[in-house]
C-alpha cells in the first residue's frame, strides 16, 4: 500500500495558525570575484529578529527552489515553524540563485544562469570567498549576523550541494554546518575527488547532513547514488558528526522537502539546546504534548495524545531520521506498515523505524484516542541493526500471553534493539491492591510508566507522585524509584525503557 517513494510533508510544513511569519524581501547583485555577472537573490527576515541580538545565518544555492512556499522545500514555512517551536535557532535566510553573464541577455529560469556550473561545481575556493568577501558583508550592512561559524549553514541541491560542501571545506572557519540534497559529487569539474581528500585531510570541524535517491542520475560524469554513497563512507571513516538519508527517489526534492523539518532540527541541534525532560508525572489530556525535551539517551523526545475522529485517517507520520511509537488508548484503529495490515484495539501497539511508512484509520463508530511517541538519537542512528532485529512491528494485546504471579501478572510486548538505541523492552504489569512492585531500585535506562487504569503512587528519588488513568510517569536515568497501587482494586500499566 505504501512505497518509500511516498513522501508526505508533515505539518512543520504547513503554515500554522498563531505562528509569526518571516518576511521575504528580494534582490540583485553584481559580483567582482564573478565579472560581468548579476544574480537574484532573496533575504528572509524571522518575525523574531532582534537587531540588538546576533542572528544565525543559513545560504541557499539555487535560491528560487528553497525560497518557493509552493515548492518541494517550503523553506520560509519550515523556518516559520521551527524558529516558533525552538527546533533552530533565530535564523536569517539568504536564497541566492547562480550568476548569468549580463552581457548573454536575460534566462527563462535561474536553472539555464550561465555561471552556474562554474560557481557550483568547481574545486575551489571562488565561491566561498564571493560569499565570504561580498555577499555577506553586504547583507551585514543591514542585518546583525553572527561570525560564529556553528551559528552558520550552507545548503543546496545538486550541484549546489556539492558547492555548499566546498564552501565549507575550504572555510570551515565561516562555516559549520552543510546540507546536500542529491549534491553532484560526480566528475564534472572534480567532485568525484572529495571522498578521497577527505579520508587523506586532516578531519575540519564541520557538520554534514547528505540525502540522495538510489535512482538519482547516472550519466557521462558518473553515478549520483554511488558518488553520495562514496562521500557518506569517507565522513564515517574521518569520523565527521554526519547524517546520511537515503531513499528511493530520483534526481529531486520530494524526500529531502517532506524530511526537511527533521533534518534541520538536527543540524542545529548543536545550538538549540532542549530541556531536560524532568522525572515526574504528566497528567493526561486529549490532543495535547504532554512531554517534550531532551533525555539522557534522546536528543529530542515528544510524547502526545491525539484523538482520530470515526473513519478518519492520519497518515503524515512519516519520518527518516526519527524513531516512534503508538499506543493505543481507546477505540480501534487500523493500521498499516509496509505490508503488513492490522486492526488493533486498546493497550495495542505498533512501533515504526525511521524510513518506514504507517497509515492509521480509525475503524471504530467513536473518536479513537492514541499516545504517540516520536524521538531522535543523541548518537549516530543504526538502521541495519534496527532491521536485524525486529524492524517496525504492530501487536495486538489481544494476542499476548498473561504470565500471572503472586503480585498480579505480566504481559510482554517486546525485547529488542531498534535503529536508535541498544536496548528496547516493553510489558504490561498488573499489580494487585495496597503493594509495590518492587523496592526502589535504579537502573541506567530511562523509563516511562503508562497508566492503563487505576490509582498510584510513584516514589521517585525523594518525592512522592500520584497518577491515575491515562497519567504518563516518567523516570529519567539512573533515579530511584518505586511504584505502588494505592487503590482498591488490581491496577494495569505499561512499563517500557530503553539504553
Amino acid at each position: 500500500m505504501f512505497s518509500q517513494s511516498e513522501y508526505v510533508f508533515t505539518e512543520d510544513s504547513k503554515i500554522q495558525e498563531g505562528v509569526p511569519q518571516g518576511k521575504i524581501t528580494k534582490h540583485t547583485f553584481e559580483s567582482s570575484i564573478f565579472k560581468n555577472t548579476s544574480r537574484a537573490y532573496q533575504v528572509y527576515i524571522p518575525a523574531q529578529y532582534d537587531a540588538s541580538k546576533p542572528a544565525a545565518f543559513m545560504i541557499f544555492q539555487d535560491g528560487h527552489a528553497y525560497a518557493n512556499k509552493n515548492g518541494e522545500f517550503k523553506i520560509p514555512i519550515v523556518f516559520d515553524n521551527l524558529i516558533h517551536q525552538g527546533k533552530m535557532p533565530v535564523t536569517i535566510g539568504l536564497f541566492i540563485n547562480p550568476g548569468h553573464d549580463k552581457s548573454i541577455g536575460d534566462i527563462d529560469s535561474p536553472w539555464r544562469s550561465s555561471n552556474r556550473s562554474v560557481e557550483y561545481d568547481s574545486m575551489n575556493d571562488d565561491y566561498g570567498r564571493f560569499l565570504i568577501e561580498e555577499m555577506i558583508p553586504e547583507l551585514k550592512k543591514t542585518y546583525n549576523i553572527s561570525d560564529d561559524p556553528k551559528m552558520r549553514a550552507i545548503g543546496g541541491l545538486s550541484s549546489g550541494g556539492i558547492c555548499a560542501f566546498s564552501a565549507a571545506w575550504f572555510h570551515p572557519e565561516v562555516f559549520h554546518k552543510v546540507l546536500s540534497h542529491f549534491g553532484s559529487f560526480a566528475d564534472i569539474r572534480g567532485g568525484h575527488n572529495y571522498p578521497p581528500m577527505i579520508r587523506k585531510a586532516d578531519k575540519k570541524d564541520i557538520k554534514v547532513f547528505l540525502q540522495d535517491g538510489k535512482n538519482d542520475l547516472d550519466n557521462q560524469f558518473g553515478n549520483w547514488w554511488l558518488a553520495n554513497l562514496q562521500m557518506e563512507k569517507a565522513l564515517k571513516f574521518k569520523d565527521y558528526n554526519y547524517m546520511f538519508v537515503s531513499g528511493d527517489g530520483g534526481h529531486d526534492g520530494k524526500q529531502g522537502g517532506t524530511i526537511l523539518p527533521e533534518t534541520l532540527e538536527w543540524l542545529w541541534s548543536d545550538v538549540v539546546k532542549n530541556e531536560k525532560v524532568t522525572s515526574g508525572v504528566y497528567k493526561y489530556e486529549a490532543d495535547k504534548l504532554l512531554i517534550n525535551g531532551e533525555t539522557t539517551h534522546f536528543q529530542k523526545m515528544e510524547f502526545s495524545s491525539i484523538s482520530i475522529n470515526p473513519n478518519d485517517s492520519i497518515h503524515n507520520f512519516n519520518y527518516d531520521i526519527k524513531e516512534q511509537i503508538f499506543i493505543v488508548k481507546e477505540g480501534e484503529i487500523e493500521v498499516t506498515i509496509g505490508e503488513e495490515t492490522k486492526t488493533i484495539g486498546p493497550n495495542s501497539v505498533a512501533f515504526v523505524l525511521p524510513k518506514d511508512r504507517i497509515h492509521i484509520k480509525n475503524s471504530s463508530e467513536n473518536s479513537a484516542l492514541v499516545y504517540h511517541m516520536l524521538y531522535s538519537a543523541k548518537e549516530k542512528l543504526d538502521l541495519k541493526r534496527g532491521k536485524d532485529n525486529a524492524g517496525s512491528f504492530i501487536i495486538d494485546f489481544d494476542e499476548l500471553e498473561f504470565n500471572e504471579h503472586d503480585r498480579g501478572g505480566i504481559r510482554n510486548y517486546f525485547h529488542t534493539k531498534t535503529a536508535t538505541v541498544g536496548y528496547y523492552e516493553m510489558h504490561v504489569t498488573n499489580l494487585n491492591a495496597g503493594i509495590k512492585s518492587h523496592e526502589p531500585h535504579t537502573h541506567h535506562a530511562a523509563e516511562i510508566v503508562l497508566m492503563i487504569k487505576g490509582n498510584t503512587q510513584m516514589e521517585i528519588g525523594e518525592k512522592i507522585y500520584k497518577g491515575q488513568t491515562g497519567d504518563i510517569y516518567f523516570l529519567a536515568s539512573d533515579v530511584p524509584h518505586a511504584i505502588e497501587n494505592i487503590g482498591n482494586e488490581q491496577c494495569m500499566y505499561f512499563a517500557f525503557q530503553w539504553d
